[in-house]
């Protein structure tokens, strides 16, 4: 079974705030979330952000390395490597797609799509791969 895909609009090209409004709500409904940001640099400034972004805001979250292990007690865990060690059943993407074997093992699945080409083509790669916005 393939899972729901949630396109959210990206009114610029930062997505770290979007991005965090999402995890946000979704941490708030009781998901267990892996967000896929694939760029070490960016994890690494998301991880700071999910702490920032909003004065009363808390995302109790961990940046996952090998370190960690296979299991994670974190209901939001950022990786890099197509993993899912806090058994979340929503991936949202924060960069580039991750494998699409690895999204089809998800429930729901959450991106962000700039009003532009890019944005498009995106879009249209979810589509190729039999996805389509719920």
């Amino acid at each position: 079974m393939l899972p729901r895909l949630h396109l959210h609009d990206l009114p610029g090209p930062k997505r770290a705030g979007r991005l965090s409004q999402v995890v946000e709500d979704l941490y708030s409904k009781g998901e267990r979330v892996i967000v896929w940001v694939r760029d070490e640099g960016r994890r690494q400034i998301l991880d700071g952000y999910l702490w920032t972004f909003r004065k009363l805001s808390f995302v109790p979250h961990c940046n996952w390395t090998p370190a960690l292990g296979t299991e994670v007690v974190e209901p939001v865990v950022l990786v890099g490597e197509p993993v899912n060690p806090n058994g979340a059943s929503v991936l949202v993407v924060g960069d580039d797609l991750p494998p699409m074997d690895w999204v089809g093992t998800f429930e729901a699945v959450h991106d962000f799509i700039a009003p532009d080409e890019e944005g498009e083509s995106r879009a249209a790669a979810w589509a190729e791969a039999g996805l389509v916005p719920s």
